[in-house]
């Protein structure tokens, strides 16, 4: 690395904190209010006014003083001893990661002088998932008091999930807490339906302009050479009361040219009068400080030692604090006035001017920009301003350094959109830098942009020499494929357990102990899949690494899953999920974990929490890099929407998820999804259909009975589903050969064990040997007792209720419960499950019989005809000319009269009655 000996300062981006990624502190104050400004007392008092809408955005073009409006409500509301907090957005906010740090601390600020303490705030419940707004929205609810959040720049949002949060929260802001926005555009979040509720107003450009009165106050400040009525008058024709236009006439003034042609400017547009005005302002400055200002234009923020190291001055403080005090367009970052920046409008102007008249000047600024940021610690500004004078090397180096901390703790988005800034040769002339390249683009799954990389990854002896090693990053981007064998090859390779390192290798070797931990899950190793977690917090605690600790949880809450401990998985993945505080903390490791946390709540019958946990990470969880993880969320999504008698929103999960394994070539996920859909057929006894579904598609089945089982493959795979066509459609003695060679594979845990003796008890009921089947039933029944498992169960639909209500029927009527709690059968745990099926236990024994409770009403034959079709609540609504709402209740009651708890098993149970054909 060619630099200096760093300097440790605060600057905007590397201000002082106990943070590894920086905290920019100046986002999080103001800008300062002029005493001698226009008040905005119309705006300020309407949106302060009683009743007024608890979001006001300010819309409107740069120029329209939407910040300087923004700064006098927060005056306005602080001198009433309320709460406020400021926070102003940029383009890098778009990770994910990067805007959390400054959310967070705008809430910590709030914290600090409010009434409850961040670390209080409300956290997930033991009983439900806590949406991902309900941390922020609980959190200023506790404040005890009213509070405002000022948001400036809020165009600089576009990613799809912050949009979404904010949407979340601009809905749901609690009593008291006010929400103003600045914005050049309206953001997508949703904001006519609020306006439509009274929730949100918006301000826009023509209620932003000054009036004729505001002009007046505007121009009698001007004491030298002030400006007479008519001109004034004139002045707010042209500029159509446009704030920055009237500033840069104000400026202007003193030329004699500007007064003569007030007349003749008619003709032009607002740009081309703006970028006039300021020609007409930089002119009336004095040769210096032209230079100054052309100069220092080129910097995003201004700062007095940066300034005179790319001026050559050594006054620059004096000339920024000059140049604040005649309002040339620069405002003050913090209080205390080290650091500054121009207007957006004024900025850009300066900039241009500056290329125009001296490129080489222009070029020789960026590069002493650079060379001093470089020396400051400030590495994202000196890689912009390095390319921006054509050191690509220099930009190649110090992205190298910096990619360190991005990919690590995961802004893979700011790591991606630097690296393409890059030529690919600059990449590809340094080993490292190409690894974490890789790293970036392999989670965010940029398959073909990687392909380059990946062909150079492979080549090992440029690697070799420069003592880097692709080995980690090339079993990730393997297992990212889904080419797993290879994957587990590669880190077999990698020595976890003699690795002691810190910074970016010990994120590596946490990383090749996920996957190690990953590949002893698939095969059944409980202990070694222990041991490699434990090395990966380990090492992603000495990493600081919040990106790979994200899947040492996730993997951890399976393996508790799939080893017979649900409880403890439930509790662990909330805990775990709960320390992310909201969605967007840890972007795709964050995912793995909610992906994780939504099968084990399925698993537990804990259907409403698993779904909002669905619903509000979606994004997240679409755009996880690892199949298995993707897997665990949206099958479990699927039978969901089916127990809620959703198929149609069941099927768009399908659908999606068809569309991301085809889009990654998942040929394994798509045959998982095949088998889904042919379960699904079953479940309704569409036997021809299930049929047709598994004959159109390829087989992938491993009959290795040591071959590796991955983790989703437990859910639902093709051996499984095999295994119950043969079953439904009679093929015993298959059906029998698949089960034994499945119980005899290595790999199998205390989860599938369960799942085929359910399946083995359903081929003895088939062969109608009852006692067999109810022996099988009662080994299904211990395994699964102790961990709570009910959807396994549920999830085979009627076979297997019609034989847990006979034996429950058997308990109750022969009081058998000492002899089965002696085999190690938990009655408990039977009623449960009846119950979580919809059985009504209530009535004792004869309501567990499998025949009707009372006859069906003619309207309800008929929907359960509808419901056999696959029609959905509101399409049935519209047919019988009723409401939703009464299709829902004439569906609750076919369900208890079907002692069911679905649309698919009240259709079982209705065929298996002979009720619908």
């Amino acid at each position: 690395m060619r630099n200096a000996t760093r300097q440790t300062v605060e600057t905007p981006a590397a201000a002082p904190s106990t943070r590894r990624e920086p905290l920019h502190l100046h986002k999080l104050f103001p800008p300062p209010d002029r005493p001698n400004g226009v008040r905005r007392e119309g705006i300020v008092n309407r949106v302060l006014s009683p009743g007024s809408a608890a979001v006001m955005v300010l819309q409107a073009p740069a120029g329209y003083g939407k910040s300087t409006a923004l700064r006098q409500i927060k005056s306005a509301w602080d001198n009433q001893e309320q709460l406020s907090g400021w926070l102003t957005f940029d383009e890098a906010d778009n990770d994910a990661r990067r805007f959390t740090i400054h959310f967070e601390a705008l809430l910590q600020r709030l914290a600090g002088t409010g009434t409850a303490a961040l670390e209080n705030a409300p956290q997930v419940s033991d009983d439900a998932y806590t949406r991902r707004t309900d941390w922020v929205v609980d959190h200023l609810a506790a404040l005890g008091r009213p509070v405002a959040l000022f948001f400036d720049d809020f165009q600089c949002l576009t990613d799809p999930s912050l949009l979404r949060l904010f949407s979340d929260i601009f809905e749901r802001v609690p009593p008291g807490v006010r929400i103003f926005v600045g914005t050049r555009s309206v953001p997508e979040l949703g904001l006519a339906r609020l306006m439509v509720n009274g929730q949100a107003t918006v301000l826009r450009a023509e209620e932003l302009r000054f009036n004729a009165s505001e002009v007046d106050t505007f121009f009698s400040g001007v004491e030298a050479d002030p400006a007479t009525a008519d001109e004034v008058a004139r002045i707010y024709q042209l500029s159509e009361g446009w704030p920055a236009a009237l500033q840069l006439y104000r400026l202007s003034m003193r030329d004699p040219a500007v007064r003569q042609l007030l007349g003749d400017f008619s003709s032009r547009r607002p740009r081309e009068l703006a970028d006039y005005l300021a020609d007409n302002v930089l002119a009336l400055q004095l040769p210096g400080v032209q230079d100054f200002l052309l100069r220092t234009s080129l910097l995003s923020r201004l700062s007095a030692p940066l300034c005179n190291a790319v001026t050559g001055r050594s006054d620059a403080q004096d000339v920024l604090q000059l140049l604040e005090r005649t309002g040339l367009f620069v405002r003050r970052l913090d209080l205390d006035g080290r650091w500054f920046e121009y207007h957006n409008l004024f900025g850009s102007f300066l900039a241009e001017q500056m290329m125009d008249r001296d490129a080489e000047l222009a070029t020789e600024v960026h590069r002493r920009a650079a060379e001093w940021l470089l020396q400051h610690g400030d590495l994202e500004s000196t890689v912009r301003h390095a390319l921006a004078c054509g050191d690509v090397g220099l930009a190649a180096d110090t992205l190298d350094e910096w990619c360190s901390s991005l990919v690590s703790s995961g802004m893979l988005i700011t790591a991606e959109r630097w690296c393409d800034r890059l030529p690919f040769d600059e990449i590809a002339a340094r080993p490292s830098l190409m690894i974490k390249c890789a790293w970036a683009l392999c989670f965010l799954r940029r398959w073909e942009k990687l392909q380059p990389l990946l062909t150079l990854l492979t080549a090992r002896e440029k690697f070799r020499l420069a003592h880097a090693d692709p080995s980690t990053v090339l079993s990730m981007i393997a297992i990212g494929r889904d080419e797993f064998l290879e994957a587990f090859r590669l880190v077999r390779g990698i020595p976890i357990e003699a690795h002691r390192k810190r910074g970016f290798e010990a994120f590596e070797v946490a990383a090749a102990a996920n996957l190690t931990a990953y590949m002893e899950l698939s095969y059944g190793r409980a202990e070694a899949t222990r041991d490699a977690l434990a090395i990966a917090r380990m090492q992603g605690e000495r990493s600081e690494a919040t990106f790979s600790s994200g899947y040492t949880s996730g993997v951890l809450g399976v393996d508790l899953l799939l080893n017979g401990h649900l409880p403890e998985s439930v509790e662990h993945l909330r805990g775990a999920l709960s320390e992310l505080r909201f969605n967007v903390a840890h972007s795709h490791a964050s995912g793995a974990i909610a992906s994780c946390y939504i099968w084990s709540l399925y698993e537990a019958n804990e259907l409403d929490a698993a779904e909002a946990v669905f619903r509000q990470w979606h994004d997240t969880i679409e755009q996880s890099a690892l199949l298995d993880f993707l897997a665990a969320a949206q099958i479990s999504m699927v039978r969901i929407h089916d127990v809620h008698g959703a198929p149609d929103r069941a099927q768009q999960v399908i659908d999606e998820a068809e569309s991301i394994a085809r889009a990654n070539g998942w040929s394994r996920y798509l045959r998982m999804l095949r088998w889904e859909r042919v379960r699904r057929a079953l479940l309704l006894g569409d036997l021809s259909r299930a049929k047709a579904i598994a004959q159109a598609g390829s087989s992938g089945r491993r009959d290795d009975a040591d071959a590796p089982l991955l983790f989703a493959e437990n859910f639902e795979d093709e051996s499984l589903g095999q295994i119950r066509l043969a079953i439904y459609t009679d093929q015993m003695t298959l059906a029998r050969e698949l089960l034994q060679r499945e119980s005899g594979r290595s790999c199998v845990m205390r989860f599938r064990e369960i799942k085929l003796a359910l399946l083995e008890a359903q081929w003895h009921q088939r062969k109608r040997a009852r006692n067999l089947a109810q022996r099988v039933l009662n080994k299904a029944l211990q395994l699964a007792a102790p961990g709570r498992y009910i959807r396994c169960f549920l999830d085979e639909g009627e076979p297997v209720l019609s034989m847990l209500r006979e034996m429950y029927q058997s308990i109750v009527t022969h009081n058998m419960d000492d002899i089965l709690s002696h085999q190690g059968v938990d009655k408990s745990f039977i009623e449960e499950l009846l119950r979580s099926s919809g059985t009504d236990l209530s009535r004792g024994p004869a309501s567990t019989r499998t025949g009707l409770l009372e006859p069906l009403t003619d309207r309800e034959t008929k929907i359960l005809m509808l419901l056999a079709n696959g029609v959905s609540n509101r399409e049935m609504a519209v047919r019988l000319i009723v409401s939703e709402n009464t299709i829902k209740f004439h569906l609750k009651r076919i369900y208890s009269k079907l002692a069911v708890a679905s649309r698919l098993q009240a259709v079982a149970s209705a065929r298996d009655l002979g009720l619908i054909k």
